[in-house]
């Protein structure tokens, strides 16, 4: 992506992980799958989120068996992006509820949903190994 482009976030993630494997990875992944590609991609994310809000929503715990299997499924949405590994999973759980922007995208979803999604990375992670 050139300087001119529509994600306000790129320069930031740039700064931060720009120098990482997952950053190098990103950005090539990124690039193999087009613009279409990112579409569908970002699709199934929505797909993800809404399916977590209505496990919260029904009264389901983050750790219960319907969340763990959407929280894998999010976990391996990843993949097409950058090879998490559990560390990195929980860093990005914490994201979702200490930086306004994430939180207020899970916020718009449902209410209580940022922290849910950590709570359920979080006890996800107990699953897999470094």
């Amino acid at each position: 992506m050139n300087n001119n482009t529509k994600n306000p976030y790129e320069e930031e993630a740039r700064e931060r992980w720009g120098n990482t494997k997952a950053f190098k990875q990103s950005e090539i992944r990124v690039k193999k799958m087009g613009e279409e590609g990112l579409k569908k991609v970002m699709e199934e994310k929505g797909k993800i989120t809404e399916e977590m809000a209505e496990c919260m929503k029904a009264g389901e715990k983050a750790g219960g068996e319907r969340a763990q299997k959407l929280i894998a499924r999010h976990y391996e949405w990843l993949r097409n992006f950058y090879d998490p590994t559990p560390e990195m999973y929980r860093g990005l759980a914490e994201m979702y509820v200490t930086d306004e922007r994430f939180k207020e995208n899970y916020e718009k979803v449902a209410e209580g949903l940022a922290e849910y999604m950590k709570a359920g990375m979080m006890e996800y992670t107990k699953t897999i190994k470094d």
